[in-house]
């Protein structure tokens, strides 16, 4: 019964809503429920990694946006894979397609003498530049790899409208960091592009300012 205030009551209205034991005629096993809390586990931490990736490519297109008005590109590049990625050890060389060999272009945490054998382009750095693909040394037979890249994790195309405009060699990940993850992954295939447009503009505006 439900009081209306004056005294008078008035009959409760069922609604006809199923009691919690009726809707749950089948009671979970164990193994059920463990099965349930798993797919929760899992979807949330879906949402959560990318959540943390979307953060990530944010700070890096605003790093490479800024990288337009003070012209360098080079150094936003390296900054972004040390602090997003893990690796404070990288070189960033220049593509020659006609004589298919490379330049150093900027780098940082790397001795010059330890960059010397890319300039060829032969082993798994060539074969990145060549295919147009970044190539990461986890994912390569051994075999493949010549003896100045064992140190490498990762070869990165920078690449715009087909064009290679530069390879980022990635040398060892701090010490806090094992390998590379997804997001990691995420972030530099990002790079491979949009790193790419801010070298391209970098170059097009040193044209421009050039006697």
């Amino acid at each position: 019964m439900i009081g209306t205030g004056n005294g008078n009551c008035l009959p409760f209205k069922d609604v006809g809503g199923t009691k919690p034991a009726e809707r749950n005629t089948a009671i979970l096993t164990g193994t059920e429920e463990l099965h349930l809390r798993v797919q929760q586990l899992s979807l949330r931490e879906q949402l959560e990694r990318n959540h943390f990736l979307l953060m990530r490519l944010n700070a890096a297109s605003a790093r490479l946006i800024q990288s337009m008005e003070q012209l360098d590109a080079f150094e936003a590049i390296a900054e972004i894979i040390a602090n997003l990625v893990g690796c404070e050890e990288i070189a960033i060389f220049d593509y020659h397609p006609g004589a298919q060999n490379f330049s150093l272009a900027w780098s940082s945490g790397v001795e010059e003498s330890a960059t010397q054998p890319f300039y060829c382009g032969a082993g798994m750095f060539g074969r990145a530049a060549q295919q147009g693909m970044s190539l990461y040394q986890e994912r390569q037979p051994e075999t493949l790899l010549l003896p100045h890249e064992k140190n490498l994790t990762a070869c990165i195309v920078l690449k715009s409208s087909d064009e290679v405009v530069g390879v980022v060699a990635m040398f060892g990940l701090l010490p806090q960091k094992s390998k590379l993850e997804w997001t990691d992954f995420e972030l530099l295939k990002f790079l491979e592009t949009y790193g790419a447009v801010a070298v391209k503009f970098q170059r097009l505006q040193g044209k421009q300012v050039s006697p």
